[in-house]
Protein backbone atom coordinates (compact mmCIF):
# COMPACT_ATOMS: atom_id res chain seq x y z
CA UNK A 1 0.00 0.00 0.00
CA UNK A 2 1.06 3.48 -0.68
CA UNK A 3 0.58 5.93 2.06
CA UNK A 4 0.76 9.26 0.40
CA UNK A 5 -0.45 12.84 1.72
CA UNK A 6 -2.41 10.90 4.51
CA UNK A 7 -3.34 14.26 6.62
CA UNK A 8 -5.48 14.73 9.39
CA UNK A 9 -6.69 17.70 7.17
CA UNK A 10 -7.89 15.36 4.40
CA UNK A 11 -9.38 13.31 7.16
CA UNK A 12 -11.55 15.65 8.61
CA UNK A 13 -12.94 16.87 5.06
CA UNK A 14 -13.63 13.02 4.48
CA UNK A 15 -15.43 12.64 7.78
CA UNK A 16 -17.68 16.07 6.88
CA UNK A 17 -18.47 14.50 3.52
CA UNK A 18 -19.33 11.08 4.77
CA UNK A 19 -21.50 13.19 7.21
CA UNK A 20 -23.05 15.42 4.64
CA UNK A 21 -23.61 12.10 2.80
CA UNK A 22 -25.49 10.34 5.57
CA UNK A 23 -27.76 13.01 7.09
CA UNK A 24 -28.81 13.91 3.35
CA UNK A 25 -29.37 9.73 2.12
CA UNK A 26 -27.51 11.13 -1.10
CA UNK A 27 -23.98 10.74 -2.46
CA UNK A 28 -24.12 13.75 -4.85
CA UNK A 29 -23.08 17.28 -4.39
CA UNK A 30 -26.15 18.96 -3.67
CA UNK A 31 -28.01 15.84 -2.41
CA UNK A 32 -30.41 14.73 -4.97
CA UNK A 33 -32.80 11.75 -4.27
CA UNK A 34 -32.09 10.77 -7.52
CA UNK A 35 -28.71 9.65 -6.16
CA UNK A 36 -30.10 8.24 -2.56
CA UNK A 37 -27.02 6.81 -0.75
CA UNK A 38 -29.22 4.11 1.01
CA UNK A 39 -30.22 2.70 -2.68
CA UNK A 40 -26.55 1.75 -3.79
CA UNK A 41 -26.30 -2.07 -3.72
CA UNK A 42 -22.32 -1.97 -2.59
CA UNK A 43 -21.16 1.47 -2.26
CA UNK A 44 -17.47 2.26 -3.46
CA UNK A 45 -14.64 3.63 -2.30
CA UNK A 46 -14.59 7.60 -2.09
CA UNK A 47 -11.99 9.86 -1.72
CA UNK A 48 -11.16 13.64 -1.27
CA UNK A 49 -8.25 15.39 -1.66
CA UNK A 50 -7.03 19.11 -0.95
CA UNK A 51 -5.48 20.77 -3.19
CA UNK A 52 -3.90 24.61 -3.61
CA UNK A 53 -4.88 25.76 -7.14
CA UNK A 54 -2.49 28.21 -9.22
CA UNK A 55 -3.43 31.35 -7.65
CA UNK A 56 -2.78 29.88 -4.48
CA UNK A 57 -6.36 29.29 -3.40
CA UNK A 58 -7.44 25.79 -1.68
CA UNK A 59 -9.82 23.76 -3.25
CA UNK A 60 -11.77 20.16 -2.17
CA UNK A 61 -12.10 17.48 -4.24
CA UNK A 62 -13.72 14.31 -4.32
CA UNK A 63 -14.41 11.28 -6.38
CA UNK A 64 -15.56 7.60 -6.20
CA UNK A 65 -14.24 4.24 -7.34
CA UNK A 66 -15.72 2.47 -10.40
CA UNK A 67 -19.41 3.20 -11.18
CA UNK A 68 -22.12 4.41 -8.99
CA UNK A 69 -25.42 2.75 -10.58
CA UNK A 70 -23.97 2.32 -13.90
CA UNK A 71 -22.44 6.07 -14.26
CA UNK A 72 -18.67 6.73 -13.77
CA UNK A 73 -19.66 10.49 -12.81
CA UNK A 74 -22.19 12.31 -10.52
CA UNK A 75 -22.90 16.18 -9.31
CA UNK A 76 -20.09 17.16 -7.27
CA UNK A 77 -17.08 14.56 -8.30
CA UNK A 78 -14.09 15.04 -10.35
CA UNK A 79 -14.23 13.16 -14.18
CA UNK A 80 -12.65 10.02 -14.71
CA UNK A 81 -9.69 9.36 -16.29
CA UNK A 82 -11.51 8.90 -20.00
CA UNK A 83 -14.36 10.93 -21.64
CA UNK A 84 -17.39 9.78 -20.57
CA UNK A 85 -19.46 10.25 -23.93
CA UNK A 86 -16.50 8.46 -25.43
CA UNK A 87 -16.72 5.46 -22.69
CA UNK A 88 -20.65 4.72 -23.28
CA UNK A 89 -19.89 4.80 -27.46
CA UNK A 90 -17.32 2.17 -26.40
CA UNK A 91 -19.33 0.03 -23.88
CA UNK A 92 -22.48 -0.08 -26.00
CA UNK A 93 -20.55 -0.24 -29.66
CA UNK A 94 -21.58 -4.32 -29.83
CA UNK A 95 -23.90 -4.30 -27.09
CA UNK A 96 -26.60 -5.38 -29.16
CA UNK A 97 -25.02 -8.11 -31.25
CA UNK A 98 -23.70 -9.60 -27.81
CA UNK A 99 -27.13 -9.82 -26.33
CA UNK A 100 -28.34 -11.50 -29.49
CA UNK A 101 -26.05 -14.07 -29.17
CA UNK A 102 -26.01 -14.45 -25.52
CA UNK A 103 -29.76 -15.30 -25.89
CA UNK A 104 -28.72 -18.04 -28.84
CA UNK A 105 -26.29 -19.21 -26.61
CA UNK A 106 -28.77 -19.71 -24.22
CA UNK A 107 -31.35 -21.36 -26.34
CA UNK A 108 -28.62 -23.85 -27.51
CA UNK A 109 -26.41 -22.40 -29.81
CA UNK A 110 -22.70 -22.95 -28.39
CA UNK A 111 -21.47 -22.68 -31.58
CA UNK A 112 -21.32 -18.52 -30.77
CA UNK A 113 -19.35 -18.62 -27.67
CA UNK A 114 -16.50 -17.53 -29.62
CA UNK A 115 -17.98 -15.04 -31.34
CA UNK A 116 -19.39 -13.31 -28.15
CA UNK A 117 -15.98 -13.74 -26.26
CA UNK A 118 -14.39 -11.86 -29.35
CA UNK A 119 -16.54 -8.77 -29.22
CA UNK A 120 -16.66 -8.61 -25.36
CA UNK A 121 -12.84 -8.50 -25.88
CA UNK A 122 -13.16 -6.05 -28.29
CA UNK A 123 -15.67 -3.50 -26.72
CA UNK A 124 -12.68 -4.06 -23.54
CA UNK A 125 -10.08 -2.90 -25.26
CA UNK A 126 -11.57 0.20 -27.43
CA UNK A 127 -12.51 1.05 -23.23
CA UNK A 128 -9.27 0.40 -22.71
CA UNK A 129 -8.01 2.89 -25.03
CA UNK A 130 -9.33 6.00 -23.96
CA UNK A 131 -7.97 6.46 -20.66
CA UNK A 132 -5.48 9.24 -20.53
CA UNK A 133 -3.11 9.76 -17.63
CA UNK A 134 -1.90 13.05 -16.57
CA UNK A 135 1.83 13.09 -15.58
CA UNK A 136 4.43 15.54 -13.41
CA UNK A 137 5.99 17.03 -16.17
CA UNK A 138 2.78 17.62 -18.61
CA UNK A 139 2.62 14.18 -20.79
CA UNK A 140 -0.07 11.78 -20.37
CA UNK A 141 0.09 7.77 -20.63
CA UNK A 142 -2.40 5.33 -21.25
CA UNK A 143 -2.94 2.08 -19.60
CA UNK A 144 -0.04 -0.50 -19.25
CA UNK A 145 -0.20 -3.45 -20.74
CA UNK A 146 -2.13 -6.76 -19.18
CA UNK A 147 -3.05 -4.27 -16.47
CA UNK A 148 -5.71 -5.69 -13.69
CA UNK A 149 -9.35 -4.83 -14.89
CA UNK A 150 -10.25 -1.90 -13.11
CA UNK A 151 -6.83 -0.22 -13.26
CA UNK A 152 -7.43 3.66 -13.69
CA UNK A 153 -10.63 3.88 -12.00
CA UNK A 154 -9.73 3.87 -7.87
CA UNK A 155 -10.82 6.99 -6.35
CA UNK A 156 -7.29 8.32 -5.00
CA UNK A 157 -6.13 7.98 -8.75
CA UNK A 158 -8.84 9.93 -10.18
CA UNK A 159 -8.30 12.78 -7.83
CA UNK A 160 -4.14 13.11 -8.65
CA UNK A 161 -5.14 12.91 -11.97
CA UNK A 162 -7.27 15.96 -11.60
CA UNK A 163 -4.50 17.85 -9.88
CA UNK A 164 -1.79 16.74 -12.48
CA UNK A 165 -3.78 17.91 -15.07
CA UNK A 166 -4.25 21.51 -13.64
CA UNK A 167 -1.49 21.55 -12.35
CA UNK A 168 -2.51 22.43 -8.63
CA UNK A 169 -0.50 20.91 -5.37
CA UNK A 170 -1.77 18.31 -3.62
CA UNK A 171 -1.86 18.81 -0.09
CA UNK A 172 -3.85 15.73 1.56
CA UNK A 173 -5.75 12.72 0.09
CA UNK A 174 -8.30 10.59 1.90
CA UNK A 175 -9.82 7.51 0.61
CA UNK A 176 -12.84 6.06 2.40
CA UNK A 177 -15.42 3.42 2.84
CA UNK A 178 -18.54 3.83 4.55
CA UNK A 179 -20.28 0.87 6.77
CA UNK A 180 -23.38 -0.13 7.53
CA UNK A 181 -23.11 2.10 10.61
CA UNK A 182 -22.26 5.10 8.88
CA UNK A 183 -18.29 4.38 10.56
CA UNK A 184 -15.52 5.23 8.09
CA UNK A 185 -12.85 3.06 7.39
CA UNK A 186 -9.73 4.57 5.24
CA UNK A 187 -7.21 3.25 3.23
CA UNK A 188 -4.26 4.08 0.90
CA UNK A 189 -4.00 3.66 -2.82
CA UNK A 190 -3.82 -0.18 -3.90
CA UNK A 191 -0.64 -1.63 -5.38
CA UNK A 192 -2.06 -3.66 -7.38
CA UNK A 193 -3.51 -0.76 -9.70
CA UNK A 194 -2.47 1.93 -8.37
CA UNK A 195 1.25 0.88 -8.12
CA UNK A 196 1.49 0.54 -11.85
CA UNK A 197 -0.12 4.09 -12.83
CA UNK A 198 1.74 6.32 -9.76
CA UNK A 199 5.38 6.15 -9.78
CA UNK A 200 4.86 7.44 -13.82
CA UNK A 201 2.37 9.83 -13.15
CA UNK A 202 4.33 11.06 -10.04
CA UNK A 203 7.67 10.72 -11.56
CA UNK A 204 8.53 9.03 -7.87
CA UNK A 205 8.09 6.37 -6.25
CA UNK A 206 6.26 7.14 -3.30
CA UNK A 207 6.27 4.91 -0.43
CA UNK A 208 4.97 7.68 2.64
CA UNK A 209 4.04 11.48 2.48
CA UNK A 210 2.23 13.63 5.72
CA UNK A 211 2.20 16.81 5.97
CA UNK A 212 5.91 16.87 7.09
CA UNK A 213 7.85 14.60 4.82
CA UNK A 214 7.76 12.08 2.18
CA UNK A 215 9.78 8.39 1.82
CA UNK A 216 10.58 7.84 -2.08
CA UNK A 217 12.15 4.78 -3.30
CA UNK A 218 14.86 6.32 -5.60
CA UNK A 219 15.25 4.70 -8.73
CA UNK A 220 19.01 3.79 -9.90
CA UNK A 221 20.48 5.64 -12.72
CA UNK A 222 18.41 9.05 -11.14
CA UNK A 223 20.46 11.84 -9.75
CA UNK A 224 19.13 12.48 -5.83
CA UNK A 225 19.81 16.44 -6.78
CA UNK A 226 20.12 18.38 -9.62
CA UNK A 227 23.89 18.72 -11.23
CA UNK A 228 25.91 21.41 -13.22
CA UNK A 229 23.83 22.14 -16.42
CA UNK A 230 20.32 22.74 -17.96
CA UNK A 231 21.38 18.31 -18.70
CA UNK A 232 21.69 17.21 -15.46
CA UNK A 233 18.20 18.83 -13.87
CA UNK A 234 16.28 15.92 -13.84
CA UNK A 235 16.32 14.61 -10.30
CA UNK A 236 14.55 13.35 -7.24
CA UNK A 237 14.76 16.53 -5.87
CA UNK A 238 13.78 18.30 -8.77
CA UNK A 239 10.99 15.94 -9.47
CA UNK A 240 9.85 15.93 -5.58
CA UNK A 241 9.64 20.01 -5.70
CA UNK A 242 8.02 20.36 -9.09
CA UNK A 243 4.97 18.40 -7.38
CA UNK A 244 5.21 20.52 -4.38
CA UNK A 245 6.08 24.13 -5.22
CA UNK A 246 5.60 24.91 -1.71
CA UNK A 247 7.81 22.58 -0.02
CA UNK A 248 11.60 24.37 0.26
CA UNK A 249 13.57 24.33 -2.44
CA UNK A 250 16.47 22.31 -1.17
CA UNK A 251 13.88 19.46 0.06
CA UNK A 252 16.66 16.97 0.08
CA UNK A 253 17.90 15.87 3.88
CA UNK A 254 20.58 13.45 2.64
CA UNK A 255 21.50 11.83 -0.71
CA UNK A 256 22.39 8.89 -2.78
CA UNK A 257 24.46 8.00 -5.48
CA UNK A 258 23.25 8.20 -8.89
CA UNK A 259 24.13 5.02 -9.17
CA UNK A 260 22.47 3.41 -6.21
CA UNK A 261 18.23 2.53 -5.77
CA UNK A 262 16.89 2.87 -2.52
CA UNK A 263 15.40 4.95 0.17
CA UNK A 264 15.52 8.86 0.38
CA UNK A 265 13.65 11.39 3.04
CA UNK A 266 11.87 14.50 1.72
CA UNK A 267 10.86 17.15 3.24
CA UNK A 268 7.68 19.51 2.80
CA UNK A 269 8.90 22.59 5.07
CA UNK A 270 12.02 23.86 6.44
CA UNK A 271 11.17 22.95 9.78
CA UNK A 272 10.70 19.33 8.95
CA UNK A 273 14.00 19.09 6.80
CA UNK A 274 16.05 20.98 9.51
CA UNK A 275 14.81 18.32 11.79
CA UNK A 276 15.88 15.93 9.63
CA UNK A 277 19.20 16.75 8.34
CA UNK A 278 20.24 17.71 11.96
CA UNK A 279 19.83 13.65 13.40
CA UNK A 280 21.76 12.65 10.19
CA UNK A 281 24.06 15.14 11.04
CA UNK A 282 23.96 14.13 14.81
CA UNK A 283 24.03 10.46 13.00
CA UNK A 284 21.18 9.11 15.40
CA UNK A 285 19.64 8.01 11.86
CA UNK A 286 19.51 3.99 11.24
CA UNK A 287 20.19 3.01 7.88
CA UNK A 288 20.83 -0.44 6.08
CA UNK A 289 22.15 -0.99 2.29
CA UNK A 290 22.26 -4.21 0.49
CA UNK A 291 24.82 -5.41 -1.86
CA UNK A 292 26.34 -8.06 -4.64
CA UNK A 293 29.87 -8.15 -4.06
CA UNK A 294 32.14 -9.69 -6.32
CA UNK A 295 33.68 -13.17 -5.02
CA UNK A 296 33.13 -14.86 -1.85
CA UNK A 297 33.37 -13.83 1.73
CA UNK A 298 33.40 -16.44 4.13
CA UNK A 299 33.13 -14.05 7.16
CA UNK A 300 29.90 -13.72 8.51
CA UNK A 301 30.28 -10.17 9.58
CA UNK A 302 33.26 -7.83 9.91
CA UNK A 303 34.01 -3.62 9.89
CA UNK A 304 35.26 -1.71 7.47
CA UNK A 305 37.25 1.31 9.34
CA UNK A 306 39.82 2.89 6.30
CA UNK A 307 39.38 6.48 6.10
CA UNK A 308 38.73 8.66 2.83
CA UNK A 309 39.44 11.36 0.77
CA UNK A 310 38.58 12.53 -2.96
CA UNK A 311 41.04 11.86 -5.56
CA UNK A 312 41.58 15.63 -6.90
CA UNK A 313 43.59 14.88 -9.64
CA UNK A 314 40.96 12.27 -10.68
CA UNK A 315 37.12 13.57 -9.88
CA UNK A 316 34.58 11.91 -8.82
CA UNK A 317 36.80 9.13 -7.41
CA UNK A 318 37.53 8.80 -3.80
CA UNK A 319 40.51 7.13 -2.28
CA UNK A 320 41.56 5.37 0.65
CA UNK A 321 44.41 7.70 2.28
CA UNK A 322 45.68 6.91 5.74
CA UNK A 323 47.35 10.58 6.24
CA UNK A 324 44.68 12.84 4.82
CA UNK A 325 41.69 10.80 5.01
CA UNK A 326 38.50 11.25 6.97
CA UNK A 327 37.47 8.08 9.17
CA UNK A 328 34.95 6.04 7.55
CA UNK A 329 33.37 3.07 9.56
CA UNK A 330 31.36 0.19 7.55
CA UNK A 331 29.78 -2.43 9.79
CA UNK A 332 28.37 -5.76 7.31
CA UNK A 333 26.96 -8.99 7.65
CA UNK A 334 26.89 -11.76 5.02
CA UNK A 335 23.44 -12.86 3.44
CA UNK A 336 24.76 -15.23 1.64
CA UNK A 337 26.69 -16.32 -1.55
CA UNK A 338 24.66 -16.76 -4.85
CA UNK A 339 25.98 -17.89 -8.24
CA UNK A 340 25.39 -15.71 -11.27
CA UNK A 341 26.30 -16.75 -15.03
CA UNK A 342 28.83 -19.32 -13.08
CA UNK A 343 30.37 -16.69 -11.44
CA UNK A 344 29.90 -16.59 -6.91
CA UNK A 345 29.19 -13.47 -5.26
CA UNK A 346 28.33 -12.59 -1.86
CA UNK A 347 24.91 -10.83 -0.57
CA UNK A 348 26.14 -8.51 2.12
CA UNK A 349 24.05 -5.92 4.57
CA UNK A 350 26.00 -3.04 4.91
CA UNK A 351 25.51 -1.07 8.04
CA UNK A 352 27.29 2.65 7.12
CA UNK A 353 28.20 4.68 10.44
CA UNK A 354 29.74 7.38 8.53
CA UNK A 355 28.18 8.97 5.15
CA UNK A 356 31.44 9.54 3.26
CA UNK A 357 31.14 9.75 -0.56
CA UNK A 358 30.97 6.49 -2.58
CA UNK A 359 31.69 5.28 1.19
CA UNK A 360 30.47 1.51 0.54
CA UNK A 361 31.31 1.15 -3.07
CA UNK A 362 35.42 2.60 -1.57
CA UNK A 363 35.21 -0.26 1.06
CA UNK A 364 33.76 -3.26 -0.98
CA UNK A 365 36.57 -2.01 -3.07
CA UNK A 366 39.39 -1.81 -0.84
CA UNK A 367 38.59 -5.65 1.05
CA UNK A 368 38.95 -6.89 -2.60
CA UNK A 369 35.14 -7.66 -3.39
CA UNK A 370 33.56 -4.72 -5.72
CA UNK A 371 30.06 -4.48 -6.09
CA UNK A 372 29.01 -6.21 -8.54
CA UNK A 373 28.32 -3.44 -11.67
CA UNK A 374 30.59 -0.77 -10.59
CA UNK A 375 31.62 1.35 -13.16
CA UNK A 376 33.76 3.28 -11.06
CA UNK A 377 35.34 0.84 -8.46
CA UNK A 378 34.85 -2.45 -10.04
CA UNK A 379 33.74 -3.94 -13.51
CA UNK A 380 30.27 -3.20 -15.20
CA UNK A 381 28.34 -5.27 -18.11
CA UNK A 382 26.66 -3.29 -20.67
CA UNK A 383 23.55 -2.66 -19.38
CA UNK A 384 23.68 -3.96 -15.79
CA UNK A 385 23.26 -1.82 -12.39
CA UNK A 386 25.01 -1.54 -9.68
CA UNK A 387 23.64 -3.85 -7.27
CA UNK A 388 23.53 -1.39 -3.96
CA UNK A 389 20.01 -0.40 -2.68
CA UNK A 390 19.61 1.71 0.32
CA UNK A 391 16.99 -1.26 1.58
CA UNK A 392 16.04 0.46 5.41
CA UNK A 393 16.01 3.96 6.87
CA UNK A 394 14.62 5.03 10.72
CA UNK A 395 14.83 8.12 12.00
CA UNK A 396 12.61 10.27 14.36
CA UNK A 397 9.52 12.04 12.93
CA UNK A 398 9.83 15.85 12.79
CA UNK A 399 5.97 16.06 14.41
CA UNK A 400 5.35 13.28 16.38
CA UNK A 401 8.67 12.53 18.14
CA UNK A 402 8.41 8.88 17.23
CA UNK A 403 10.72 6.92 15.53
CA UNK A 404 9.50 5.60 12.35
CA UNK A 405 11.30 3.32 10.19
CA UNK A 406 10.51 2.19 6.33
CA UNK A 407 12.30 -0.68 4.33
CA UNK A 408 12.41 -1.49 0.45
CA UNK A 409 13.31 -4.65 -0.72
CA UNK A 410 16.70 -4.93 -3.12
CA UNK A 411 15.23 -5.17 -6.63
CA UNK A 412 17.68 -7.42 -7.64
Amino acid sequence: MIAFLETEAARDEARKMAAQMLSADSYSFPPSQERRLSAISKRPTFAVMTVRTNGGGERILRSFSGLINGSPTAPGYVNPCFSKNEYAKAATLNDERIHELTERIAAGETELAAERKALTEASLERIRGLYSFSCWDGSTIGLPDKAPTGTGDCAGLRLMNTALRNDWEMTGLAEFTIGDDGTLSFHAPCEERCGLLLPRMLGLRFLYADSAIAVIDKDAGMLSVPGRGEEKRDSAAYRFHRLFPSSPEVCHTHRLDMDTSGLLVMAFTKEAHRDVSMQFEAKTVQKEYEALLEGVITEDEGTIDAPMRLDVENRPYQIIDWKQGKRAVTRWTRIGIEVIDGRKYTRVRFYPETGRTHQLRVHSRYIGHPIKGDRLYGTRKEGERLMLHASSISFIHPLSGERVSFSSPAPF
